[in-house]
């Protein structure tokens, strides 16, 4: 596992010039991927983990060297590698190591800004940089990602590259209702896949047929399932109606309207609330259930993670290129974890602790189970 990694590493392009240089390319970012997995962030956190663990390093990567990087020589690496080069080959990568290819999963694509970026704040040249990633819901592995700069790209236009490029075929994607779209969703037919769209009320008229479908029809399915959870009840109920004519900028390929009903209590006050997802998959009102609450496991799953655990937003790399590379390596991290078994990453770093070298003995996935 480590080993493909540290080969795909070796094809990142060193931008640094040949005078002066004592260590890889490679080897200072898998040094800066083993200090992430510990949980240490910073600089200076990362040079002194390549200076303690000096002698392990050169031993199992072989590479011999007196000396580790420094902070500053760790810093300009990050500032310095192509982030572009970085992300085509983090998708190489992830597109490998990601399991039973032939098998069904649920797919999400989604945004997520990376905060320290964020310039001029309320102004008309307001720019960010924001990672958008295709998610598998099964294995809480990012499997593809885009990046953009709000002033130059839409969120809208990279998840629809996303889906252009696609190589997995018969699986569902879902979407948040900002990717409910004519293109988008005709995208998604082609690649060989189908989707689920949330639908809210900017999309007026495909909205309003959506409403008077589940008003004069009877549904083809009903799925009813209580959660108890934060202080919390809640009652959901999935509806599931057909599509008998071509719904505004539906398509032929739209199937089905869902609507979800939820109602229960936050604390002391009673609440409801109705939504609306359409899809161009004909399925059974528990499997969209399932589905849609799987959704969110891209924010639950990944961009809390990045949030919480790794304090991404908190950090304060405001250049554009260093951002997003440190942005990438822990995704890189996470995509590890995962594949090793441990969708709690909090519980992948204390199986890990400080013996960061007894990943480089595990074979293959298949460990991933004897792991937990």
């Amino acid at each position: 596992m480590l080993n493909n990694l540290i080969e795909k590493l070796k094809k990142v392009k060193d931008q640094r010039k040949n005078k002066g240089k004592r260590y890889p390319l490679w080897f200072i970012l898998l040094i800066i991927i083993l200090t992430i997995m510990q949980g240490n962030l910073g600089y200076r956190e990362i040079e002194n983990f390549a200076r303690i663990n000096q002698k392990e390093l050169s031993h199992i990567v072989k590479l011999k060297r007196e000396v580790t990087p420094s902070y500053s020589t760790i810093r300009r690496v990050v500032m310095g590698v192509d982030w572009s080069n970085l992300i085509e080959i983090f998708n190489e990568w992830a597109s490998e190591i990601y399991p039973h290819q032939e098998e069904l999963d649920e797919l999400a694509i989604d945004g997520k800004s990376l905060r320290s970026t964020l310039k001029d704040y309320g102004g008309q040249s307001q720019n960010f940089v924001m990672i958008v990633s295709l998610f598998s819901q099964r294995t809480g592995c990012v499997l593809k990602m885009k990046k953009l700069e709000n002033k130059k790209e839409s969120e809208i236009s990279q998840a629809q590259c996303i889906v252009r490029d696609c190589q997995f075929k018969g699986k569902v994607i879902t979407f948040d209702a900002l990717h409910c779209n004519q293109k988008t969703a005709a995208l998604v037919i082609e690649s060989g896949n189908d989707y689920i769209m949330a639908l809210k009320k900017n999309q007026k008229k495909l909205y309003e047929q959506a409403q008077a479908i589940t008003q004069t029809e009877k549904p083809l399915s009903i799925d009813i399932n209580q959660d108890v959870s934060h202080g919390r009840k809640i009652t959901r109920k999935v509806s599931v109606y057909r599509v008998n004519n071509i719904l505004h900028q539906g398509g032929k390929h739209l199937k089905v309207v869902i609507q979800i009903e939820r109602s229960g209590w936050r604390g002391s006050k009673p609440y409801t609330e109705k939504v609306y997802y359409v899809s161009s998959a004909m399925k059974e009102a528990e499997i969209f259930a399932r589905r849609i609450r799987g959704h969110w496991g891209i924010e639950n799953q990944y961009h809390w993670v990045k949030d919480v655990i790794f304090q991404e937003d908190k950090r304060r790399i405001s250049q554009f290129q260093a951002a997003t590379n440190f942005s990438i390596l822990i995704t890189i991290v996470i995509n590890l974890f995962r594949s090793w078994g441990f969708l709690s990453i909090k519980e992948g770093q204390r199986w890990l602790a400080d013996h960061w070298y007894k990943i480089f003995l595990l074979p293959d996935l298949s460990a991933s189970k004897s792991l937990r």
